[in-house]
């Protein structure tokens, strides 16, 4: 579930007063006025008023957790303080500042409901217990005042929750960011394995086998030791540069790096001469009318032609067939051979997972499984390019 932004937590100024010193400030103002008044008027001061003072400054204290209450018992208090003296008392502007804080910590609604009940609760005291008549400058106080405060308090949270949401957005902006990030690495990650495996995993099978074989006829049979090995080196070395390039890609900055064109169907023929070196007997087969493709699904083809071929030379008696149909619907690549142990994807077929994934990357599909006369067949759907 989204968090909503949380604007009480939210300063508009950098640095931003404590609410501790400004309780005291608005404390000291207020106590400040106080006394100031009682001087000028000269009357003395009265017990009630000094408990109006304790009651205004309890209640700018306690307005931030108690904030409806304390505007409730001010404006209670400010009205039989001013049926006892009928003066205004000092609980009238800590009402205000209360009021003020109302509307800054609760929702618009609660503002607006608090100022329309406080501009009321003055006019009647301004009317009943002052006993003014007509419009002078105590009614339009009575009414101007509330309704700054609560525009004041109001436009404060407008700002704190504009602040906070562009916080929250930025926050968001960030984590958006360091995913795509994250996504991306693995991505590059499981591309540069794929290639690594697609590049070098046929080749050391390659290197495998033929080893296994010089071995085998080191003493018997010289001459074929001599050329398995020779077949092992051709094998090694083209691993070597394929390893260099890829290396090189990935060591340099530039965005062009890499010009070792990308395999696609027409270098099926030469890899099937590379497995026909190493041992393995392909047959390939055509049909239908070739169709354009796009590069990725040259590409995918390619690899799936590569990957089933490394398999049936790991795994079956020798012998493969690659058929390649193109139909209205696009290319169907199918390498199928007898194996007595075909790989599993679920134990640790990496290279027929990389397979999938580049084909489904290009919109098709891939199915390998083991046929009912006992083959190993993968088929890869692959679509064509689209024209406008």
């Amino acid at each position: 579930m989204e968090q909503q932004p949380r604007p009480e937590r939210v300063r508009l100024l950098p640095g931003a007063i404590s609410d501790h010193v400004v309780d005291a400030t608005i404390v000291g103002v207020l106590t400040t006025g106080f006394v100031v008044r009682a001087a000028v008027e000269g009357d003395g001061i009265e017990v009630v008023e000094v408990a109006s003072l304790a009651l205004a400054i309890v209640l700018v204290l306690v307005r931030r957790r108690y904030p409806v209450p304390a505007l409730v018992l001010a404006m209670l208090g400010a009205g039989l303080v001013l049926a006892a003296t009928e003066q205004p008392p000092v609980l009238l502007p800590a009402a205000l500042v209360i009021l003020f804080t109302l509307a800054v910590e609760s929702p618009r609604r609660t503002a607006l409901a608090a100022g329309a009940a406080t501009t009321g609760a003055l006019l009647v005291m301004v009317t009943v217990l002052l006993r003014r008549d007509g419009v002078d400058g105590a009614i339009l106080a009575a009414i101007a005042w509330p309704a700054f405060a609560t525009a004041a308090g109001t436009t404060v949270r407008s700002t704190r929750e504009s602040v906070a949401a562009a916080n929250e957005r930025a926050l968001r902006a960030e984590e958006t960011r360091e995913q795509e990030a994250r996504r991306r690495v693995v991505e590059e990650r499981l591309r540069i394995a794929r290639d690594v495996h697609d590049l070098v995993a046929h080749h050391i099978a390659v290197v495998n086998v033929q080893a296994g074989v010089a071995e085998h006829l080191l003493r018997s049979d010289p001459a074929a030791a001599d050329e398995a090995l020779q077949t092992v080196r051709g094998a090694a070395s083209t691993v070597i540069d394929q390893l260099a390039e890829l290396l090189a890609v990935l060591r340099s900055t530039d965005d062009a790096a890499g010009t070792t064109p990308t395999p696609d169907l027409a270098a099926v023929d030469d890899l099937v001469d590379a497995f026909a070196t190493s041992g393995l007997h392909v047959t390939v087969e055509r049909s239908g009318r070739p169709r354009a493709l796009t590069r990725s699904a040259e590409l995918a083809g390619y690899r799936v032609v590569q990957e089933a071929l490394t398999n049936a030379h790991k795994h079956g008696d020798g012998s493969a067939l690659v058929a390649l149909h193109f139909d209205d619907d696009g290319l169907t690549v199918t390498v199928s051979n007898p194996a007595a142990d075909p790989p599993d994807a679920a134990t640790g077929g990496f290279g027929l997972i990389g397979m999938t994934e580049r084909v489904e990357a290009t919109g098709g599909t891939v199915r390998a499984d083991r046929t009912d006369d006992g083959r190993f067949e993968v088929t890869a759907t692959l679509p064509l390019r689209d024209t406008p």
